[in-house]
Formats: structure tokens, C-alpha cells, sequence
């Protein structure tokens, strides 16, 4: 059984998860596809074009995206030297990114005779704690312990059926020839939203973190970030939400002091 998974936390998760079941394989994909240029993210120049917008827009640790890109392009060929006659379960949640990472791989399957299943990991969990009483929404895979993800891999792995995958490969195509820079999961579908997507939602918690921490004119960003990953509706890596912040920053929404280089050599303030 081939595992497709999306996200670098929910597939350091099922590897443990899967790691004493050697009939089992994991292929992991490391990105967030709803963020960003994913035109052709299926060939070099697309690749180069996604990791290149990436380095130019987000501040990150040094290597953190070459190593990304390594294991992006190592996934990519597993995925595509996937023979016939192979089992494939896809994890996916209700979300962009898993919900692209979905489709992008039905459609790179889409012309061999393989077994296509997969896992909604957001459904599943309903099913599971509803034996357990209690309630517990999860916005991606990587927030399911691995205790979870073997029930999951048990109990809620189905069939693709037809339908679905003409659905998935339609809409992968479709992706795949995009010009988006920033994608949602609305009503059980892909939209292409704006750039600003975020921005006022982020200013909010800014504006609410001000009216807290009164005795401070300058906040930490990080301090941001931290409040708008814990309350956003969707998953965002604390990079989108930086790198929003200096948009906000640029357009004279927000003002700050310091050296804008890195995240951590700056303060800001809500005009």
C-alpha cells in the first residue's frame, strides 16, 4: 500500500504511525499548495517558479525551503513511478492545501490501473470521537496523533469511486494550469481568492492584541502570528502570515520599527 500525504507534520505522523508496517509506503509532500504560483507544479519550470516566488516572499530559516524543494521533487518522482496494479490511499482534510494535494494526484494517476482510496482525516475524526463523547474539530492532518491516524487508516479509508476521480482529475487539471497566487476550500470546493485574502483578519488580532498589551506601542509580530494561527478558520503557516504583515506594513496599515529583513528584528503597530 502506497500512502499519499500532504504537509510535512502529518507525514512525519503517519511515517511513525506506519513504521512497523513495512508492506506500507509514504510519500509526503511538504508545500502548502493553496499558497502561492502552483502553475506546472508538476514540472521543472513550475517547481523553480513555486520555490523561487517562496525564497523572494517569505522569510525563513536559511535551507529550510532548498530542503523542501529536495523533497518535493524526491516525492514527485515516487508519485510518478507509481506502477500498475498498485494500491493508493490519499489522506486528505477539509482544507486547501490537502483538498488540492487530492486532485493534483489524481490527476498525475489518471492514466494508470491502480486502486485509488482515500482518507478524509477531518471526517474520520468525527467518526472517532463520537465513540468517545466528546467533540474535536481538526483544521489539518498534521494536528492527528498517530494513535488516531492508525484508527483512521482501519476503519475510515474508502473506495474513489468514478465519479470522484473524473471529478478529481477534471479539477486537478484545472489547478495545474492556474494562475492563482491564493486558493480557499469554500463549500467543498477550490476557489481562487486574493492576495489580501487574510489581511483583515489579521489586522484584527493585531487591533485586539493593541487593546491588551496598552503599555506597549510596538508589539512583537510573532505575538500576531501566534493569535491568527490559533483562531484562523483555515490552517496558515506563520510565513503567509508574516509575509502579510509586511504587505500590511507597505501599504500603510501597519507601522513598525526596526529592520524588516527578519521577523524577529522588528516591532509593529496598528495605524
Amino acid at each position: 500500500m502506497i500512502h499519499l500525504i500532504f504537509g510535512a507534520a502529518a507525514t512525519g505522523s503517519l511515517k511513525h504511525t506506519l513504521s512497523k508496517k513495512k508492506e506500507h509506503q509514504v510519500i509526503g509532500f511538504p508545500i502548502d499548495f493553496s499558497i502561492g504560483p502552483i502553475t506546472n507544479i508538476h514540472k521543472e519550470n513550475g517547481i523553480h517558479h513555486y520555490f523561487s516566488w517562496l525564497k523572494s516572499s517569505f522569510h525563513t530559516v536559511w535551507g529550510y525551503l532548498e530542503d523542501d524543494q529536495t523533497t518535493y521533487h524526491q516525492s514527485l518522482q515516487k508519485l510518478l513511478e507509481i506502477g500498475d496494479g498498485e494500491q493508493v490511499t490519499i489522506w486528505t482534510c477539509e482544507n486547501a492545501t490537502e483538498q488540492i494535494g487530492l486532485r493534483i494526484s489524481c490527476y498525475l494517476l489518471k492514466d494508470k490501473e491502480v486502486g485509488l482510496s482515500y482518507v478524509n482525516t477531518f471526517h474520520a475524526m468525527n467518526d472517532y470521537t463520537k465513540q468517545k463523547d466528546v467533540k474535536m474539530n481538526i483544521r489539518q492532518t498534521g494536528e492527528c496523533n498517530a494513535e488516531q491516524l492508525a484508527h483512521f487508516q482501519e476503519h475510515s479509508t474508502y473506495p474513489l469511486s468514478e465519479n470522484m476521480k473524473s471529478d478529481y482529475v477534471r479539477d486537478g487539471e484545472r489547478l495545474l494550469n492556474s494562475k492563482s497566487m491564493v486558493r480557499s476550500w469554500q463549500n467543498e470546493e477550490i476557489v481562487d481568492d486574493v492576495e489580501t485574502r487574510d489581511d483583515p483578519f489579521i489586522l484584527e488580532c493585531a487591533i485586539r492584541l493593541h487593546h491588551e498589551m496598552s503599555n506597549h506601542e510596538f508589539i512583537n509580530p510573532m505575538r500576531v502570528i501566534g493569535e491568527v494561527v490559533g483562531n484562523s478558520e483555515e490552517p496558515l503557516s506563520d510565513s503567509w502570515i508574516e509575509y502579510r504583515i509586511r504587505a500590511l506594513i507597505h501599504s500603510n496599515h501597519l507601522a513598525y520599527e526596526g529592520n524588516l529583513q527578519s521577523m524577529r528584528m522588528y516591532k509593529i503597530k496598528v495605524v
